[in-house]
Protein backbone atom coordinates (compact mmCIF):
# COMPACT_ATOMS: atom_id res chain seq x y z
CA UNK A 1 0.00 0.00 0.00
CA UNK A 2 2.75 2.44 0.96
CA UNK A 3 4.74 1.51 -2.13
CA UNK A 4 1.68 2.17 -4.31
CA UNK A 5 1.25 5.63 -2.74
CA UNK A 6 4.91 6.44 -3.30
CA UNK A 7 4.70 5.35 -6.94
CA UNK A 8 1.54 7.41 -7.48
CA UNK A 9 3.16 10.46 -5.88
CA UNK A 10 6.27 10.04 -8.04
CA UNK A 11 4.17 9.76 -11.19
CA UNK A 12 2.20 12.87 -10.28
CA UNK A 13 5.35 14.85 -9.47
CA UNK A 14 7.02 13.64 -12.66
CA UNK A 15 4.32 15.17 -14.84
CA UNK A 16 5.73 18.18 -16.62
CA UNK A 17 4.25 21.53 -15.70
CA UNK A 18 2.26 23.57 -18.16
CA UNK A 19 4.62 25.94 -19.96
CA UNK A 20 3.08 29.38 -20.50
CA UNK A 21 4.68 31.74 -23.01
CA UNK A 22 3.76 35.33 -23.78
CA UNK A 23 3.41 36.29 -27.44
CA UNK A 24 4.39 39.95 -27.02
CA UNK A 25 5.20 40.43 -23.33
CA UNK A 26 2.49 43.04 -22.75
CA UNK A 27 1.19 43.90 -19.30
CA UNK A 28 -2.19 42.26 -19.98
CA UNK A 29 -0.48 39.10 -21.23
CA UNK A 30 1.60 39.03 -18.04
CA UNK A 31 -1.52 39.51 -15.90
CA UNK A 32 -3.29 36.69 -17.72
CA UNK A 33 -0.27 34.41 -17.33
CA UNK A 34 -0.09 35.15 -13.59
CA UNK A 35 -3.78 34.38 -13.14
CA UNK A 36 -3.51 31.16 -15.17
CA UNK A 37 -0.52 30.10 -13.05
CA UNK A 38 -2.62 30.72 -9.92
CA UNK A 39 -5.42 28.60 -11.34
CA UNK A 40 -3.04 25.78 -12.28
CA UNK A 41 -1.67 25.83 -8.73
CA UNK A 42 -5.11 26.03 -7.09
CA UNK A 43 -7.02 23.34 -8.99
CA UNK A 44 -6.17 19.79 -9.94
CA UNK A 45 -6.51 20.15 -13.69
CA UNK A 46 -4.64 16.96 -14.58
CA UNK A 47 -7.87 15.34 -15.78
CA UNK A 48 -8.43 18.25 -18.17
CA UNK A 49 -4.87 18.85 -19.37
CA UNK A 50 -4.00 17.29 -22.71
CA UNK A 51 -1.33 19.69 -23.95
CA UNK A 52 1.27 21.32 -21.77
CA UNK A 53 2.14 24.38 -23.85
CA UNK A 54 0.05 27.55 -23.68
CA UNK A 55 0.62 30.90 -25.33
CA UNK A 56 -1.03 34.07 -24.06
CA UNK A 57 -1.58 36.50 -26.94
CA UNK A 58 -3.33 39.80 -26.43
CA UNK A 59 -5.11 40.15 -29.77
CA UNK A 60 -5.64 36.47 -30.54
CA UNK A 61 -8.88 34.58 -30.70
CA UNK A 62 -8.67 31.64 -28.30
CA UNK A 63 -7.73 28.48 -30.16
CA UNK A 64 -6.31 25.04 -29.48
CA UNK A 65 -4.10 24.20 -32.45
CA UNK A 66 -1.30 24.08 -33.23
CA UNK A 67 -0.55 25.54 -29.78
CA UNK A 68 -3.23 26.25 -27.19
CA UNK A 69 -3.53 30.05 -27.28
CA UNK A 70 -5.56 32.23 -24.92
CA UNK A 71 -6.25 35.92 -25.28
CA UNK A 72 -6.28 38.41 -22.40
CA UNK A 73 -10.03 38.99 -22.23
CA UNK A 74 -10.29 37.23 -18.86
CA UNK A 75 -7.12 38.62 -17.26
CA UNK A 76 -9.22 39.66 -14.25
CA UNK A 77 -11.80 36.86 -14.18
CA UNK A 78 -10.48 33.60 -12.76
CA UNK A 79 -13.63 31.58 -13.48
CA UNK A 80 -13.88 32.70 -17.09
CA UNK A 81 -10.17 32.12 -17.72
CA UNK A 82 -10.40 28.67 -16.13
CA UNK A 83 -13.42 27.83 -18.28
CA UNK A 84 -11.66 29.03 -21.45
CA UNK A 85 -8.50 27.06 -20.61
CA UNK A 86 -10.56 23.90 -20.09
CA UNK A 87 -12.54 24.53 -23.29
CA UNK A 88 -9.36 24.76 -25.38
CA UNK A 89 -7.78 21.75 -23.65
CA UNK A 90 -10.87 19.68 -24.41
CA UNK A 91 -10.33 20.18 -28.13
CA UNK A 92 -7.11 18.17 -27.72
CA UNK A 93 -9.05 15.42 -25.92
CA UNK A 94 -11.64 15.29 -28.70
CA UNK A 95 -9.07 15.42 -31.48
CA UNK A 96 -7.44 12.30 -30.05
CA UNK A 97 -10.81 10.57 -30.44
CA UNK A 98 -11.34 11.68 -34.03
CA UNK A 99 -13.51 8.82 -35.33
CA UNK A 100 -15.75 8.88 -32.26
CA UNK A 101 -16.02 12.66 -32.48
CA UNK A 102 -17.00 12.45 -36.17
CA UNK A 103 -19.72 9.91 -35.34
CA UNK A 104 -21.03 12.20 -32.59
CA UNK A 105 -21.04 15.15 -35.00
CA UNK A 106 -23.06 13.14 -37.52
CA UNK A 107 -25.60 12.26 -34.84
CA UNK A 108 -25.79 15.86 -33.63
CA UNK A 109 -26.39 17.04 -37.22
CA UNK A 110 -29.45 14.79 -37.33
CA UNK A 111 -30.63 16.03 -33.93
CA UNK A 112 -30.15 19.73 -34.76
CA UNK A 113 -30.51 20.26 -38.51
CA UNK A 114 -29.83 23.82 -39.53
CA UNK A 115 -27.70 24.76 -36.53
CA UNK A 116 -26.28 28.28 -36.93
CA UNK A 117 -22.89 28.83 -38.48
CA UNK A 118 -20.85 31.89 -37.56
CA UNK A 119 -20.44 33.96 -34.45
CA UNK A 120 -21.95 34.76 -32.08
CA UNK A 121 -24.45 31.86 -32.18
CA UNK A 122 -22.38 29.15 -33.81
CA UNK A 123 -18.79 28.37 -34.72
CA UNK A 124 -16.92 29.05 -37.97
CA UNK A 125 -18.22 25.98 -39.83
CA UNK A 126 -21.03 23.47 -39.49
CA UNK A 127 -18.63 20.76 -38.37
CA UNK A 128 -17.18 23.12 -35.78
CA UNK A 129 -20.63 24.13 -34.51
CA UNK A 130 -21.67 20.50 -34.01
CA UNK A 131 -18.28 19.60 -32.54
CA UNK A 132 -18.61 22.47 -30.10
CA UNK A 133 -21.82 20.96 -28.76
CA UNK A 134 -19.61 18.17 -27.38
CA UNK A 135 -16.74 20.44 -26.31
CA UNK A 136 -19.03 22.94 -24.57
CA UNK A 137 -20.97 20.15 -22.86
CA UNK A 138 -17.70 18.73 -21.48
CA UNK A 139 -16.54 22.25 -20.52
CA UNK A 140 -19.69 22.87 -18.50
CA UNK A 141 -19.34 19.52 -16.76
CA UNK A 142 -15.72 20.24 -15.82
CA UNK A 143 -16.56 23.77 -14.67
CA UNK A 144 -19.32 22.48 -12.42
CA UNK A 145 -16.92 20.03 -10.78
CA UNK A 146 -14.25 22.68 -10.26
CA UNK A 147 -16.18 25.87 -9.43
CA UNK A 148 -19.75 24.75 -8.81
CA UNK A 149 -22.97 25.28 -10.73
CA UNK A 150 -23.60 28.95 -9.86
CA UNK A 151 -20.14 30.17 -10.84
CA UNK A 152 -20.26 27.97 -13.95
CA UNK A 153 -23.52 29.57 -14.99
CA UNK A 154 -22.02 33.04 -14.61
CA UNK A 155 -18.87 32.10 -16.54
CA UNK A 156 -20.86 30.61 -19.42
CA UNK A 157 -23.33 33.51 -19.54
CA UNK A 158 -20.51 36.07 -19.81
CA UNK A 159 -18.79 34.45 -22.79
CA UNK A 160 -20.77 36.25 -25.49
CA UNK A 161 -19.91 33.73 -28.20
CA UNK A 162 -21.28 30.31 -29.19
CA UNK A 163 -24.55 31.54 -27.71
CA UNK A 164 -26.75 28.99 -29.52
CA UNK A 165 -24.30 26.21 -28.68
CA UNK A 166 -24.22 26.93 -24.93
CA UNK A 167 -27.99 27.52 -24.82
CA UNK A 168 -28.61 24.21 -26.62
CA UNK A 169 -26.24 22.31 -24.34
CA UNK A 170 -28.00 23.68 -21.25
CA UNK A 171 -31.51 23.06 -22.64
CA UNK A 172 -30.79 19.56 -23.98
CA UNK A 173 -28.10 18.48 -21.55
CA UNK A 174 -29.42 14.93 -21.09
CA UNK A 175 -29.65 14.33 -24.84
CA UNK A 176 -26.15 15.66 -25.49
CA UNK A 177 -24.77 13.71 -22.53
CA UNK A 178 -26.21 10.55 -24.11
CA UNK A 179 -24.42 11.32 -27.40
CA UNK A 180 -21.16 11.92 -25.54
CA UNK A 181 -21.49 8.61 -23.68
CA UNK A 182 -22.64 6.66 -26.74
CA UNK A 183 -19.54 7.75 -28.65
CA UNK A 184 -17.15 7.31 -25.70
CA UNK A 185 -16.09 10.97 -25.58
CA UNK A 186 -16.43 11.56 -21.84
CA UNK A 187 -13.44 12.59 -19.75
CA UNK A 188 -12.17 9.69 -17.65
Amino acid sequence: MVLALILCARAWLAQPAVKIDLAHGTERESQTKALLEQLLASYDLSKYTFTRHVVIEERAINHSFPVLTLNVRFAHSADELLSSYIHEQLHWHLRARGANQQEAIAELRRMYPGAPIGLPEGAETGISTYGHLVDCYEEIQADRVLIGPERTSAAITNKGHYTWIYKTVLQDEARIAAVVRRHHLEIN
